[in-house]
């Protein structure tokens, strides 16, 4: 519910301001129920899911280690998030985003 919240408050403040958005949901394998109505919001308000990162405890190890998990683990949410940088880049050389 508290993702729900924040997205529809960074929703109504990029609007207001005509800022380009794309949506990215965080732990998105934790809650699925919340996270298909995130999905349903975004196409609702013509916005992209752009991408997915899956709950996984190499992130909180990295955390302990003083590492992005880009820096400490070679798989799961580092390839997801490498993923998701293509993403954006390739959108704001696009002009993609809404």
């Amino acid at each position: 519910i508290s993702a729900q919240h924040d997205l529809d408050r960074v929703i109504e403040l990029t609007e207001h301001f005509r800022i380009p958005t794309a949506v990215c949901i965080n732990k998105y394998d934790i809650n699925v129920k919340i996270a298909e109505a995130i999905e349903r919001k975004t196409n609702e308000r013509d916005l992209k899911v752009i991408g997915r990162i899956a709950y996984d405890t190499a992130v909180t190890k990295a955390q302990l280690a003083a590492k992005s998990i880009v820096e400490y683990s070679n798989n799961g949410p580092k390839e997801q998030i490498v993923l998701l940088w293509e993403s954006i880049l390739d959108m704001l050389n696009t002009k993609e985003i809404k």
